[in-house]
């Protein structure tokens, strides 16, 4: 059996299996979906199983599937390793987010890549939006990671992660108390684009008399917000237990209020090796989250 298998076959195997997706893989691994299905059908030949069954949302891995996948993470954490040891991977990669992003979902991935990549150091700095912008244009960091595509031709924008925002209030005062009197506005400060952000949606909907209030932290947002001084425009899953345990209610506007998140670099740069597998490993990471 070995000498029939290809690296690729069982590296197209694993995105399926992580993304339970076809056309999801098929965007990821640049490959069309019929290659894609291809891949997959050659490895069923090899092995003399099915692997994965159709549904209505997508595949989803059989028992042979299951067992396979066991021996395909071996296979390509030892690949994995061999090409480390025999290149040597090594250099620094500088990245700037968001401080409310790294507190939410960038620790993980980061960990999760030194541990893989111990000889590569991640250099993480946060800032507001612009200021990421101007430190990848101006080639301070190598990469950046932003709420909204910058529109730029001068930067190259992949998307990472769609996340839903919402306006909290404290349980200690109704939504209808809060809209007859000034509302405060807790955030990063008026060069935060989720401040921006949550002014305009006031202003839609027809709220005009308000003030916002700067602090340093997420953490010391949600305990002003908790305590009942204003409302706040927040990623949900970094409010999920204070919802859940009503100390915090959903300040409601009429829409959800979706940002996609993404990476940026400079569209002429050619980026270092390390880099760029760190990107890569960033954009696996989000695409297994999101599915």
């Amino acid at each position: 059996m070995l000498n029939q298998l290809d690296g690729k076959y069982i590296y197209t195997f694993l995105k399926v299996y992580e993304l339970r997706n076809i056309s999801k893989a098929s965007l990821l691994l640049g490959f069309s979906q019929s290659t894609i299905t291809n891949h997959i059908q050659i490895l069923e030949q090899v092995i003399g199983a099915k692997l994965f069954d159709r549904t209505i949302h997508g595949v989803r891995p059989t028992e042979k599937g299951e067992t396979f996948a066991e021996y395909a993470y071996q296979f390509y954490s030892l690949s994995k390793k061999l090409n480390d040891e025999i290149h040597d991977f090594r250099g620094t990669v500088k990245v700037k987010a968001l401080e409310s992003f790294c507190v939410t979902h960038f620790s993980s991935p980061i960990i999760q890549f030194i541990e893989q990549y111990p000889t590569i150091e991640i250099e993480l700095t946060t800032g507001f939006h612009q200021n990421v912008i101007d430190d990848v244009l101006n080639q301070r960091v190598d990469l950046g990671i932003i709420p909204f595509d910058p529109q730029s031709s001068k930067l190259e924008y992949t998307p990472i992660l769609e996340e839903e925002f919402v306006f909290v209030h404290s349980s200690r005062i109704t939504q209808e108390k809060l809209m007859q009197a000034e509302v405060r506005v807790i955030g990063f400060g008026n060069n935060c684009i989720y401040q921006t952000v949550a002014n305009e949606m006031l202003v839609d909907y027809g709220k005009i008399d308000y003030r916002n209030i700067a602090y340093a932290s997420l953490e010391m947002i949600k305990q002003t917000v908790i305590s009942g001084a204003g409302i706040a425009l927040v990623p949900r899953c970094s409010v999920e237990h204070e919802l859940q345990t009503e100390q915090l209610h959903i300040f409601d506007l009429g829409k959800p209020v979706l940002i996609h998140h993404g990476i940026i670099g400079r569209q002429s740069a050619q980026p270092k090796e390390s880099t760029e597998m760190f990107k890569q490993f960033l954009l696996r990471s989000f695409n297994t989250i999101t599915t």
